[in-house]
């Protein structure tokens, strides 16, 4: 079985926290000020995800950068 890219990690952090407040990828775009098609795609881990980027998920998300790379 292939490791998960980091990407891929980070990706399911992020859903898993959005999952966890009940927001559907809509919410968390707007809500950070992002795309629709970009919280997608970092979610399934397709980009290499900016820190600025990171740092606006985290702070619509209500948790720190720190929680979406564990």
């Amino acid at each position: 079985m292939p490791m998960k890219t980091l990407e891929t990690k980070v990706g399911g952090r992020i859903k898993l926290l959005r999952e966890g407040k009940g927001w559907l990828q809509r919410e968390l775009a707007k809500a950070a000020g992002l795309p629709l098609r970009t919280v997608g795609r970092i979610e399934r881990g397709d980009v290499d995800v900016r820190l600025s980027t990171l740092a606006k998920i985290a702070h619509a998300l209500g948790v720190t950068l720190t929680d979406l790379v564990q």
